[in-house]
């Protein structure tokens, strides 16, 4: 499931905090099943909350047929949530999130 290119931006995130100013919390519900999701609860999502203390992050095990989702609530009080079953690598996972938190940054400024 990992490429180069994927462990070359694991040590980029290891190395260098990110900053997710635009979000306040981040609400995990994955199957164990799925392996995207799974990797990114529990190797990505440690590494997003390295850098951002304020940033409130749930995580927890679906039971059989229930939803799995990402819940990300921004600073302005709306909330996207990502469907986990679309995405099929974890950094595809990290990225949406980030993508989401620099619009919600350049639609306040």
């Amino acid at each position: 499931m990992r490429s180069i290119a994927a462990r070359r931006i694991d040590r980029m995130l290891s190395a260098q905090p990110l900053p997710l100013t635009a979000v306040n919390k981040i609400s995990l519900k994955y199957a164990t099943d799925n392996e995207c999701a799974t990797y990114f609860a529990k190797e990505l999502l440690p590494l997003m909350a390295y850098g951002n203390k304020h940033i409130e992050f749930n995580a927890a095990a679906a039971e059989s047929g229930e939803k799995q989702y990402c819940s990300v609530l921004l600073s302005s009080g709306s909330n996207v949530t990502l469907n986990l079953k679309l995405y099929r690598y974890p950094l595809q996972i990290m990225q949406r999130i980030v993508d989401v938190a620099a619009t919600q940054e350049e639609s306040s400024n």
